[in-house]
């Protein structure tokens, strides 16, 4: 893909047209028409500000199609500034909703710790369901929307930057898996413990009490660990995400919603 295909394209998708795009230039529209028909280059006053407009690098650009993946293919490029800016806020939502399944699995221990004629059982079980559901909202008005189109569009990157995400991506996953294997197992034993009181196995203790703070200890690590090891792989495994049955489906209901 040349430069004139690439900044028809990325006009494109920044929705802009070509007398929209003059004016943020300072040039004219038959300039950017001669650009995108490769009868004419920009100046380098003019690349500089087409890589801020389009929020690419200049060897975006200018370099040929092994600078970026799948160029050919259609699809959302993706920046560095956003790929960051989504990683940050799936962090953040996986945070609080991993706070949230914790403090719902903690509202066990006050049931452990105070009789049933103890106002403290019930007062404690409240106020760790309200934390709870406090967290889980705050996640939700976390979520910002500039994000979406990442999990609705086939991805596109610079291949510098793919290559350093990539690599990223292999030195967390290390981190990561450790976290979640440790929670699923302080999750499933806590879970057997309570299973086999349940049944008579074991005897109702105060004691209890731990396990209902490992139970939420190991879904706060869990939810988080996997949330943020499915964030990286929406952006570095795009191609295996985007040939999904369930990517597809998602993707046909759309451009039907949108020719309505």
């Amino acid at each position: 893909m040349n430069l004139g295909e690439k900044i028809f394209k990325l006009r494109k998708e920044k929705r802009l047209s070509q007398e929209a795009l003059a004016e943020k230039l300072g040039t004219t529209r038959q300039a950017i028409s001669k650009w995108e028909n490769n009868q004419g280059f920009p100046e380098t006053e003019k690349l500089l500000q087409l890589s801020n407009v389009f929020e690419v690098s200049i060897d975006f650009l200018l370099k040929d199609e092994k600078s970026v993946k799948s160029m050919d293919e259609k699809g959302f490029y993706v920046n560095r500034e956003m790929a960051t800016g989504y990683l940050s806020n799936t962090e953040k939502i996986c945070r609080y909703t991993g706070i949230a399944f914790m403090f719902w699995a903690l509202a066990g221990v006050p049931f452990t710790l105070f009789s049933s004629h103890d106002i403290w059982r019930y007062l404690g079980m409240a106020i760790c369901i309200i934390i709870g559901i406090f967290s889980i909202v705050l996640g939700m008005f976390t979520e910002q929307e500039e994000y979406k189109i990442l999990k609705e569009e086939s991805l596109l990157f610079d291949y510098e930057y793919f290559k350093e995400l990539s690599n990223i991506y292999i030195s967390k996953k290390k981190k990561y898996v450790i976290v979640a294997i440790l929670s699923t197992a302080l999750f499933v034993v806590s879970l057997l413990i309570l299973g086999l009181t349940d049944k008579g196995y074991l005897v109702w203790s105060e004691y209890h009490s731990f396990v209902f703070l490992g139970f939420g200890v190991g879904l706060l690590g869990f939810v988080y660990s996997v949330g943020i090891m499915e964030s990286y792989e929406l952006l570095v495994k795009n191609e295996r995400y985007s040939n999904s049955l369930l990517f597809k489906i998602k993707r046909k209901i759309k451009e039907k919603i949108d020719r309505l």
